[in-house]
């Protein structure tokens, strides 16, 4: 079993940095309002330097809501297999590149300040785009691949300008339903995240209705 490293000192204050400037951000506008919350002011509390926050976070929004550009990590495109459950392997794909942009932070505070400021679950929303956009890529450049899908069968289903791109994205949007569905059950907690138990629930149900379907 490959054990991983621990983290270097440099890595360790990194996110000890990063860390600090969420908490006095959400802080600050928890205590003050988004509006009185600067840059200038998170700096301060955060012990750092205007020019340094900016090192760590592009806008005051991000800061506040703990949140970074997501990524997609190669090694997750590793086992995708276009011939295979490919829906199943997105949804799972989509929330793997999601979650990255969660690099920890408080789920209840940041769902609070998301209710109270919706320009804060705009910049959110832009976040998982950012994901869903990553995912559509790295599936189209998979697809094109496979001479399945790039030979792809658009002429049976009358879609004669479809290419890898468009098929990648409609794919992309199909695979994101059983998290919508999730995320928005009236079972699903906030605080805790999307479980385990959840999105498997969602992919079963999402499985029984494309078989019933005509």
């Amino acid at each position: 079993m490959t054990s991983i490293p621990p983290a270097s000192l440099r890595e360790r204050k990194k996110a000890e940095t990063w860390t600090a400037i969420h908490e006095a951000a959400a802080s600050l506008a928890l205590d003050r309002g988004l509006e009185r919350t600067t840059v200038e002011a998170v700096a301060e509390r955060a012990g750092i330097s205007p020019r340094t926050f900016f090192n760590y976070f592009p806008s005051k929004d991000d800061a506040v809501l703990g949140m970074r550009a997501p990524v997609l990590d190669p090694a997750l495109l590793d086992d995708l297999d276009p011939g295979h459950e490919l829906l199943e392997q997105v949804t799972r794909l989509l929330l793997a590149v999601a979650r990255t942009a969660y690099a920890g932070g408080n789920r209840a505070r940041r769902r609070r300040l998301v209710q109270q400021y919706p320009q804060l679950g705009q910049r959110r929303r832009e976040h998982a785009e950012e994901a869903e956009e990553l995912v559509r890529r790295a599936l189209a450049d998979r697809l094109a691949a496979d001479p399945h899908w790039a030979a792809g069968s658009a002429e049976e289903a009358g879609a004669d300008a479809a290419g890898t791109d468009e098929l990648a994205r409609m794919v992309v949007l199909l695979a994101g339903v059983p998290l919508r569905f999730a995320l928005s059950s009236p079972a699903h907690a906030a605080e805790a995240g999307l479980t385990a138990e959840a999105l498997e629930a969602s992919l079963a149900l999402f499985r029984h209705v494309r078989r019933v379907l005509p």
